[in-house]
This record gives C-alpha cells, structure tokens and sequence, in this order.
C-alpha cells in the first residue's frame, strides 16, 4: 500500500463516519452542546468538511474554496465565513445546519474533490512544499496531521457525543 493508498483508504474511513453522524438525530440532537468547551455534532461535520475543502482546494492547489464557489452557506444555513478554528464557544454554539439534504451534498462535492486531487498526484508530490499559515510543511505532513488525524479526533468526538445522548457510535475505530 502506497502513502496515497493509505491517505486516501483513511479519508474515506472519515468520511463514512460523518456522512453517519446525525443518523437517528433529531434537529435538536444534532445541534447539542455539552457543558465545557465542547461543539455539536453538526458543528464537527461542518468543521471537518470546512477544513477539508480549504485544505484541499485552496492550500493544496490555490484554487477558491468549493464552499464559496458553490454558493454552499445560503445552500446550507451556515455561517458564510469562518471554518470553526479560533471560533469563539459562543459562536461555535450557535452554528445550526438549515438544510442537512444541501449540507450533505456539500460533504460529497468536497470528498469527492479530495479524491480527485489524490487520483491525480504522486508518491513524489508528497514531498512538496506547502504553506499553511506562516509554518511551511511537506503535503504529505499537512494531509496527515490536518486531515488525517485532525478530522478522526473530530470524528471520536461525534461518537462522544452521540454515546451521551444514548445512540451509538458511528464506526468505531477500523484501521484505515
């Protein structure tokens, strides 16, 4: 298995496990906050598919984010800017999913994007410089840690949340 094999074999895990967060979940449900400094469910889906699409179409290829060029927040109900990180608990709080049908169907145009992108490099295209912020990192560094383990703690996090309402998790850990 290649690194891409993997990175790709990985984000599908991923996403099988968001695209089955909010099953069973009522609207408030799928909007509630523990106390502490927690997030909804629908705050981790919408967070995770945020991170995705800025990570693989802006960062990764210099192209605009499909959540502007598809026009995916009036689509949605969710907030125009801002992708969850530095938010404030308040802010974070009060992210809502109008339209889980739209919401859904931002989540497979993004997943889909990312396979694309990983169809169309190489083991060697790993290696490639690329800035996040003011650090600069490897693609391969920046998909694993930004994507790979970013987005599954994210997903942990949903299987805490729904075991604290009484469902079950969604995908227990599996391996890649």
């Amino acid at each position: 298995m290649t690194a891409i094999d993997f990175m790709k074999q990985t984000l599908d895990f991923i996403h099988r496990g968001f695209r089955g967060a909010p099953d069973g979940l009522s609207e408030e449900q799928l909007h509630f906050v523990p106390e502490g400094q927690s997030h909804s469910v629908a705050w981790c889906m919408w967070h995770a598919a945020r991170i995705e699409d800025l990570f693989f179409q802006q960062i990764f290829q210099g192209k605009p984010a499909e959540w502007d060029t598809g026009g995916w927040a009036a689509r949605t109900g969710l907030p125009e800017k801002g992708f969850g990180t530095g938010q404030s608990n308040e802010d974070a709080r009060a992210v809502r999913i109008g339209s889980l049908d739209e919401f859904r169907a931002y989540q497979a145009r993004v997943a889909g994007l990312s396979s694309a992108f990983l169809d169309s490099i190489g083991e060697a295209d790993l290696e490639r410089q690329v800035k996040v912020g003011e650090r600069t990192e490897t693609l391969g560094e920046s998909i694993n840690l930004h994507l790979v383990i970013h987005l599954n703690g994210h997903r942990g996090e949903v299987n805490l949340l729904r075991g604290m309402m009484g469902f079950e998790p969604v995908l227990l850990n599996q391996g890649g």
